[in-house]
């Protein structure tokens, strides 16, 4: 593309050099390179953006698994758009949108469908970070997954791995709100005191000191299990499907096993999805970007009033410290949701 004028901006953006599937990833596979760019030329419905905010998630590194090849990471933020050759994003508007990390980004035309407006939806009494978490992406993927998938109906049991993070907060309490009775896991005593002391959860254990079986067993009871929603992605599945009800749920919606570079079991009970006639099925928003219009009117009012809890960190730096702050996400260091924030408004 060819500049439209001697605008210049100084951009660092964040690739990573290597990397590979079951590779656990570190700070020397990430690299940063700074440039100066020239307002482009935009092509039909591309824009040109300032990045504000990115919202740091484990999904990120599938979007970037390249083997050695060096490339691009990405990943979806809130920006400020700089210039706009599309009639439905216009130049000034505060949107979402997927973008590689770095201070600006051309979104292209393939990717339009995947950026939402902010400007006529932002709740002044709510922080912008939170159309990062509990307002954003994160949020829309547990609101519409447990919609479209879950099927919640009152008092079913619902069992919710890695608890403590930014869905596992969310899908808890949706849940409790839909009369639902919530069981959560979390990797420290901490995380499980918070979810039955801040957010209600009605039962928590610890998964990394105490067996697993023994604890969701104890915490399901006689009633069983009708829905895992199941953001890890390991063998906590094959001892769920032996607990699950007949025509309970399974919704896949994260790895995260596999972004702390565990390889999980084969599952060997798959025969309990078969007899038990259930539902088990995976989750991406990619094509449910239409619906975000119906989270935002139904979620915002409960954001703002305070009836929905969240946690989030906001971590002022960079873009060169993105990749630093992403590692420590996928170490489990921060409880919530956490944003990487590049510049204000």
């Amino acid at each position: 593309m060819s500049p439209i004028s001697n605008q210049q901006f100084t951009n660092t953006r964040v690739v990573i050099t290597k990397g590979a599937e079951h590779v656990a990833l570190t700070n020397e596979q990430f690299k940063t390179v700074t440039e100066v760019l020239l307002l482009p030329e935009l092509q039909k419905d591309e824009i040109f953006v300032k990045n504000l905010i990115f919202s740091l998630d484990p999904y990120l590194r599938y979007d970037y698994q390249e083997g050695s090849k060096e490339s691009s990471v990405f990943g979806f933020g809130i920006s400020k758009v700089i210039a706009s050759n599309n009639a439905k994003v216009p130049t000034g508007a505060l949107i979402i949108s997927p973008s590689n990390w770095a201070d600006y980004s051309v979104i292209p035309k393939k990717s339009i469908n995947e950026v939402a407006v902010l400007d006529n939806v932002i709740d002044p009494t709510v922080p912008l970070s939170a159309y990062n978490g509990v307002l954003g992406v994160p949020g829309f993927t547990v609101w519409d997954s447990l919609n479209k998938i879950g099927d919640l109906k009152k008092g079913e049991t619902i069992y919710i791995s890695s608890a403590a993070g930014t869905l596992g907060q969310l899908a808890g309490q949706l849940a409790k709100r839909k009369g639902l009775r919530v069981i959560g896991s979390a990797g420290t005593d901490e995380k499980v005191a918070f979810l039955k002391n801040e957010l209600g959860f009605d039962a928590a254990f610890n998964y990394k000191t105490q067996d697993r079986r023994e604890a969701l067993t104890e915490a399901v009871g006689e009633a069983g299990l009708d829905i895992y929603y199941d953001l890890v992605g390991d063998d906590t599945t094959e001892i769920v499907l032996d607990l699950l009800n007949p025509l309970g749920r399974v919704v896949a919606v994260g790895i995260l096993a596999y972004h702390q570079n565990e390889i999980p079991k084969p599952i060997t009970n798959v025969y309990n999805v078969l007899f038990k006639r259930l539902r088990f099925e995976g989750y991406t928003l990619f094509d449910r970007f239409e619906h975000f219009s119906q989270f935002w009117q139904e979620m915002t009012p409960l954001v703002a009033r305070g009836d929905i809890k969240y946690t989030q960190t906001v971590v002022k730096a960079g873009a060169d410290k993105i990749a630093e702050t992403y590692l420590n996400v996928l170490n489990g260091a921060y409880k919530g949701k956490v944003n990487v924030q590049l510049a204000e408004i």
